[in-house]
Protein backbone atom coordinates (compact mmCIF):
# COMPACT_ATOMS: atom_id res chain seq x y z
CA UNK A 1 0.00 0.00 0.00
CA UNK A 2 2.75 2.19 0.68
CA UNK A 3 4.00 1.60 -2.46
CA UNK A 4 1.27 2.13 -4.34
CA UNK A 5 0.64 5.51 -2.68
CA UNK A 6 3.67 7.37 -3.52
CA UNK A 7 3.30 6.26 -7.08
CA UNK A 8 0.76 9.46 -6.63
CA UNK A 9 2.75 11.84 -4.94
CA UNK A 10 3.62 14.05 -7.91
CA UNK A 11 0.03 14.72 -8.23
CA UNK A 12 1.15 17.46 -4.86
CA UNK A 13 4.42 18.68 -6.91
CA UNK A 14 4.47 22.24 -7.73
CA UNK A 15 4.26 23.23 -11.41
CA UNK A 16 4.09 25.99 -12.96
CA UNK A 17 1.54 28.93 -11.99
CA UNK A 18 -0.18 28.78 -15.51
CA UNK A 19 -1.62 25.46 -15.40
CA UNK A 20 -4.04 26.54 -12.43
CA UNK A 21 -4.44 29.75 -14.51
CA UNK A 22 -3.46 31.61 -11.60
CA UNK A 23 -6.67 30.52 -9.18
CA UNK A 24 -4.65 29.25 -6.65
CA UNK A 25 -1.88 29.93 -4.09
CA UNK A 26 0.20 26.28 -5.30
CA UNK A 27 -0.17 25.06 -8.38
CA UNK A 28 -0.04 21.21 -9.11
CA UNK A 29 -1.39 18.80 -10.46
CA UNK A 30 -4.06 17.68 -8.72
CA UNK A 31 -4.88 21.52 -8.14
CA UNK A 32 -4.85 22.02 -12.12
CA UNK A 33 -7.24 18.94 -12.98
CA UNK A 34 -9.68 20.27 -10.70
CA UNK A 35 -9.54 23.99 -12.26
CA UNK A 36 -9.70 22.41 -15.83
CA UNK A 37 -12.28 20.07 -14.98
CA UNK A 38 -14.37 23.01 -13.82
CA UNK A 39 -13.70 24.72 -16.56
CA UNK A 40 -14.75 21.92 -18.73
CA UNK A 41 -17.91 21.42 -17.30
CA UNK A 42 -19.32 24.91 -17.42
CA UNK A 43 -17.97 25.26 -20.81
CA UNK A 44 -19.89 22.62 -21.83
CA UNK A 45 -22.85 24.28 -20.46
CA UNK A 46 -22.16 27.31 -22.05
CA UNK A 47 -21.74 25.76 -25.86
CA UNK A 48 -24.57 22.96 -25.82
CA UNK A 49 -27.41 25.00 -24.22
CA UNK A 50 -27.49 27.70 -26.85
CA UNK A 51 -26.44 24.98 -29.88
CA UNK A 52 -29.48 23.13 -28.81
CA UNK A 53 -31.62 26.05 -28.50
CA UNK A 54 -30.40 27.21 -32.25
CA UNK A 55 -31.33 23.65 -32.89
CA UNK A 56 -35.04 23.78 -32.04
CA UNK A 57 -35.97 26.82 -32.57
CA UNK A 58 -34.95 25.94 -36.13
CA UNK A 59 -36.89 22.97 -36.41
CA UNK A 60 -39.41 24.10 -35.04
CA UNK A 61 -39.62 27.54 -37.50
CA UNK A 62 -39.64 24.69 -40.44
CA UNK A 63 -42.48 22.96 -38.95
CA UNK A 64 -45.29 25.91 -37.78
CA UNK A 65 -43.73 28.46 -35.65
CA UNK A 66 -47.27 30.48 -34.88
CA UNK A 67 -49.05 27.50 -34.28
CA UNK A 68 -46.46 27.00 -31.52
CA UNK A 69 -46.41 30.68 -30.52
CA UNK A 70 -50.09 30.37 -29.85
CA UNK A 71 -49.66 27.45 -27.81
CA UNK A 72 -46.95 28.64 -25.58
CA UNK A 73 -49.31 31.95 -25.12
CA UNK A 74 -51.87 29.72 -24.33
CA UNK A 75 -50.34 27.91 -21.72
CA UNK A 76 -48.27 30.66 -20.43
CA UNK A 77 -51.75 32.43 -19.55
CA UNK A 78 -53.18 29.08 -18.15
CA UNK A 79 -50.27 28.93 -15.88
CA UNK A 80 -50.11 32.46 -14.92
CA UNK A 81 -54.15 32.27 -14.25
CA UNK A 82 -54.18 28.96 -12.35
CA UNK A 83 -51.40 30.25 -9.99
CA UNK A 84 -51.67 33.64 -9.18
CA UNK A 85 -52.50 33.30 -5.60
CA UNK A 86 -49.24 31.85 -4.93
CA UNK A 87 -47.26 33.40 -7.25
CA UNK A 88 -46.40 36.75 -5.44
CA UNK A 89 -45.39 34.99 -1.96
CA UNK A 90 -42.82 32.57 -4.43
CA UNK A 91 -41.54 35.86 -6.13
CA UNK A 92 -41.17 37.55 -3.02
CA UNK A 93 -38.76 34.52 -1.28
CA UNK A 94 -36.89 34.77 -4.53
CA UNK A 95 -36.22 37.97 -4.57
CA UNK A 96 -34.60 37.63 -0.96
CA UNK A 97 -32.54 34.67 -1.72
CA UNK A 98 -31.34 36.31 -4.97
CA UNK A 99 -30.54 39.45 -2.63
CA UNK A 100 -28.32 36.78 0.17
CA UNK A 101 -27.00 35.41 -3.14
CA UNK A 102 -25.81 38.20 -4.75
CA UNK A 103 -24.50 40.54 -1.36
CA UNK A 104 -22.75 37.42 -0.22
CA UNK A 105 -21.14 36.81 -3.75
CA UNK A 106 -20.36 40.42 -3.20
CA UNK A 107 -18.44 39.79 -0.22
CA UNK A 108 -17.03 36.98 -1.11
CA UNK A 109 -14.99 39.03 -4.35
CA UNK A 110 -13.84 41.59 -1.59
CA UNK A 111 -12.39 38.73 0.68
CA UNK A 112 -10.46 37.44 -2.42
CA UNK A 113 -9.35 40.89 -3.66
CA UNK A 114 -8.31 42.01 0.25
CA UNK A 115 -7.21 39.17 2.20
CA UNK A 116 -5.75 36.65 -0.90
CA UNK A 117 -6.52 33.49 -2.74
CA UNK A 118 -5.73 31.46 0.75
CA UNK A 119 -9.25 33.12 2.15
CA UNK A 120 -11.63 31.52 -0.76
CA UNK A 121 -8.77 28.90 -1.39
CA UNK A 122 -7.87 27.50 1.89
CA UNK A 123 -6.29 24.34 1.82
CA UNK A 124 -5.32 21.65 -0.95
CA UNK A 125 -6.54 17.67 -0.47
CA UNK A 126 -5.36 15.87 -3.95
CA UNK A 127 -7.68 12.83 -3.10
CA UNK A 128 -10.68 14.95 -2.79
CA UNK A 129 -9.94 17.37 -5.41
CA UNK A 130 -9.77 14.66 -8.00
CA UNK A 131 -12.87 12.88 -6.65
CA UNK A 132 -14.56 16.31 -7.61
CA UNK A 133 -12.87 16.30 -11.03
CA UNK A 134 -14.49 12.76 -11.62
CA UNK A 135 -17.63 14.30 -10.86
CA UNK A 136 -17.17 17.11 -12.84
CA UNK A 137 -15.88 14.49 -15.68
CA UNK A 138 -19.22 12.58 -15.57
CA UNK A 139 -21.54 15.56 -14.90
CA UNK A 140 -20.12 16.91 -18.20
CA UNK A 141 -21.18 13.76 -19.75
CA UNK A 142 -24.68 13.47 -18.43
CA UNK A 143 -25.19 17.14 -19.51
CA UNK A 144 -25.00 16.33 -23.37
CA UNK A 145 -26.60 12.74 -22.47
CA UNK A 146 -29.63 14.53 -21.21
CA UNK A 147 -29.96 17.66 -23.94
CA UNK A 148 -29.56 13.90 -26.24
CA UNK A 149 -32.70 12.38 -24.62
CA UNK A 150 -34.75 15.41 -24.27
CA UNK A 151 -34.50 16.19 -28.42
CA UNK A 152 -36.91 18.66 -29.44
CA UNK A 153 -38.39 18.45 -25.93
CA UNK A 154 -35.92 20.91 -24.70
CA UNK A 155 -36.62 24.67 -23.64
CA UNK A 156 -34.52 26.89 -21.83
CA UNK A 157 -37.85 27.99 -19.86
CA UNK A 158 -40.65 26.26 -18.39
CA UNK A 159 -42.93 26.04 -21.38
CA UNK A 160 -45.99 23.72 -23.41
CA UNK A 161 -44.36 22.98 -27.17
CA UNK A 162 -46.46 22.48 -29.55
CA UNK A 163 -45.38 18.25 -30.40
CA UNK A 164 -44.88 17.64 -26.23
CA UNK A 165 -44.25 14.72 -25.74
CA UNK A 166 -43.47 12.79 -22.28
CA UNK A 167 -39.65 11.69 -22.03
CA UNK A 168 -39.16 8.82 -20.01
CA UNK A 169 -35.99 6.70 -21.29
CA UNK A 170 -32.32 7.53 -21.39
CA UNK A 171 -31.50 9.49 -17.86
CA UNK A 172 -35.25 9.96 -17.48
CA UNK A 173 -35.57 6.16 -16.04
CA UNK A 174 -33.32 7.91 -12.90
CA UNK A 175 -34.77 11.39 -12.82
CA UNK A 176 -37.94 13.27 -13.67
CA UNK A 177 -35.19 16.26 -13.59
CA UNK A 178 -31.77 14.81 -15.16
CA UNK A 179 -30.30 18.12 -16.16
CA UNK A 180 -31.28 19.72 -12.67
CA UNK A 181 -29.60 17.02 -10.92
CA UNK A 182 -26.28 17.02 -13.09
CA UNK A 183 -26.33 21.18 -11.61
CA UNK A 184 -26.97 19.52 -7.99
CA UNK A 185 -23.83 17.39 -8.27
CA UNK A 186 -21.97 19.66 -10.58
CA UNK A 187 -21.81 22.25 -7.41
CA UNK A 188 -20.86 19.59 -5.20
CA UNK A 189 -18.06 18.69 -7.73
CA UNK A 190 -16.99 22.11 -8.32
CA UNK A 191 -16.45 22.51 -4.17
CA UNK A 192 -14.65 19.47 -4.21
CA UNK A 193 -12.66 19.67 -7.16
CA UNK A 194 -11.58 23.32 -6.41
CA UNK A 195 -11.47 23.62 -2.24
CA UNK A 196 -12.73 26.92 -3.06
CA UNK A 197 -15.88 27.69 -1.37
CA UNK A 198 -16.20 30.76 -3.57
CA UNK A 199 -16.24 29.05 -7.11
CA UNK A 200 -19.11 26.47 -4.98
CA UNK A 201 -20.94 29.31 -3.90
CA UNK A 202 -21.44 31.09 -7.79
CA UNK A 203 -22.85 27.61 -8.81
CA UNK A 204 -25.15 27.27 -6.12
CA UNK A 205 -27.21 30.26 -7.37
CA UNK A 206 -27.37 28.20 -11.02
CA UNK A 207 -28.74 25.14 -8.67
CA UNK A 208 -31.40 27.26 -6.32
CA UNK A 209 -32.72 28.73 -10.05
CA UNK A 210 -33.29 25.96 -11.21
CA UNK A 211 -34.73 24.30 -8.28
CA UNK A 212 -37.06 27.05 -8.22
CA UNK A 213 -38.64 26.27 -11.73
CA UNK A 214 -39.14 22.28 -10.89
CA UNK A 215 -42.95 23.15 -9.95
CA UNK A 216 -43.53 24.94 -12.34
CA UNK A 217 -42.57 22.36 -14.71
CA UNK A 218 -44.36 19.65 -13.15
CA UNK A 219 -47.72 21.74 -13.37
CA UNK A 220 -47.29 22.09 -16.67
CA UNK A 221 -46.60 18.40 -17.77
CA UNK A 222 -49.34 17.36 -15.25
CA UNK A 223 -51.31 19.59 -17.33
CA UNK A 224 -50.38 18.00 -20.61
CA UNK A 225 -50.01 14.36 -19.67
CA UNK A 226 -52.19 14.16 -16.64
CA UNK A 227 -52.34 10.99 -15.19
CA UNK A 228 -49.45 9.53 -17.32
CA UNK A 229 -47.42 11.99 -16.13
CA UNK A 230 -48.74 11.11 -12.21
CA UNK A 231 -47.83 7.64 -12.91
CA UNK A 232 -44.18 7.96 -14.13
CA UNK A 233 -43.89 10.55 -10.86
CA UNK A 234 -44.60 8.27 -8.72
CA UNK A 235 -42.04 5.64 -10.01
CA UNK A 236 -39.17 8.16 -10.51
CA UNK A 237 -37.52 10.39 -7.87
CA UNK A 238 -37.45 14.06 -9.15
CA UNK A 239 -33.87 14.29 -8.61
CA UNK A 240 -32.68 10.68 -7.79
CA UNK A 241 -30.47 9.29 -5.31
CA UNK A 242 -29.84 10.39 -2.72
CA UNK A 243 -31.99 13.47 -3.45
CA UNK A 244 -35.57 12.44 -2.44
CA UNK A 245 -35.75 14.05 1.42
CA UNK A 246 -35.39 17.79 -0.79
CA UNK A 247 -39.09 17.25 -0.99
CA UNK A 248 -39.79 17.46 -4.64
CA UNK A 249 -41.45 13.83 -4.66
CA UNK A 250 -44.68 15.15 -2.54
CA UNK A 251 -47.84 13.75 -4.52
CA UNK A 252 -49.59 16.00 -6.88
CA UNK A 253 -52.94 15.58 -8.57
CA UNK A 254 -53.69 16.42 -12.40
CA UNK A 255 -56.02 19.56 -12.22
CA UNK A 256 -59.19 17.81 -13.54
CA UNK A 257 -58.64 15.47 -10.38
CA UNK A 258 -58.24 18.39 -8.29
CA UNK A 259 -61.15 20.21 -9.71
CA UNK A 260 -63.36 16.86 -8.76
CA UNK A 261 -62.34 17.63 -5.50
CA UNK A 262 -62.58 20.92 -4.70
CA UNK A 263 -66.89 20.56 -6.36
CA UNK A 264 -67.04 17.70 -3.81
CA UNK A 265 -65.68 19.95 -1.09
CA UNK A 266 -68.08 22.24 -1.66
CA UNK A 267 -71.12 19.97 -2.30
CA UNK A 268 -69.91 18.90 1.08
CA UNK A 269 -70.12 22.31 2.25
CA UNK A 270 -73.09 23.01 1.06
CA UNK A 271 -75.03 19.93 3.04
CA UNK A 272 -73.41 20.52 5.88
CA UNK A 273 -74.43 24.35 5.80
CA UNK A 274 -78.28 23.08 4.92
CA UNK A 275 -78.00 20.94 7.93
Amino acid sequence: KIITMTGFFFLTDEIDLSWCLGATWRCTPSEAIGIWSFIVFYSTLVVVTPLHLMLTRTEAASTSSTTTAAAVTTSRRRQSSSSSSGSSNDELKLLCLLLVYFFTFTAGCLIWALAGIRSVHPIQNWVIQLAGSVIMLICTVLFVTVHIDMGDNWSPVPEQKEKHRLVTHGTFRFARHPMYAVFLWAAIGTFLATLNWLFAWIVSGLVGFVLHRIKTEEDILINLFGDQYLEYRRKVSALGPPWQFLGYDKEMVSSSLSSQRNEQQQIRAGYTSID
